[in-house]
């Protein structure tokens, strides 16, 4: 059986393009999970649909690439501190398979009120514990 090359171009209907978008992304984080677990690399992938959903999957987690990204890209001004922030509890909304693996999916179009109640609270929550390590943060660096 013989691949044939597909022209890529916008799908210009909006079902098909959704339904393309959503077996892609699943597809991408697939592959992405595949290149952490054969070659023990740190990976993250972050995808925002047109509807504004945030899709999220990382390892160790989203926020431990990003944030080893910045650092490894940005250099720090002589005499700058750094703050390095160590592996803290996790906030998950939706898991993978794999347990060691922290992902991020939020299809809000899918949720019914009570399941959107929910990833509200949660997400007051995990901005909480957001605001809580900055000001940690912020605290120690002037002393």
């Amino acid at each position: 059986m013989v691949r044939t090359k597909v022209e890529i171009k916008r799908i210009e209907d909006k079902a098909k393009r959704h339904t393309t978008f959503t077996k892609r992304r699943q597809g991408l984080f697939k592959k992405t999970k595949e290149l952490v677990k054969r070659c023990d690399a740190e990976a993250a992938v972050i995808t925002f649909s047109l509807a504004g959903n945030i899709f999220a999957f990382g390892h160790p987690s989203v926020d431990n690439v990003v944030n080893r990204y910045i650092a490894a890209t940005s250099a720090p001004e002589l005499g700058e501190v750094v703050p390095v922030h160590e592996e803290a509890e996790d906030a998950v909304i939706g898991t993978n398979e794999d347990e060691e693996t922290l992902g991020l999916e939020v299809p809000l179009d899918d949720m019914g009120m009570t399941e959107l109640e929910e990833l509200d609270r949660t997400m007051t929550e995990m901005k909480k514990k957001v605001v809580d390590k900055i000001d940690g943060i912020i605290s120690c660096s002037k002393n």
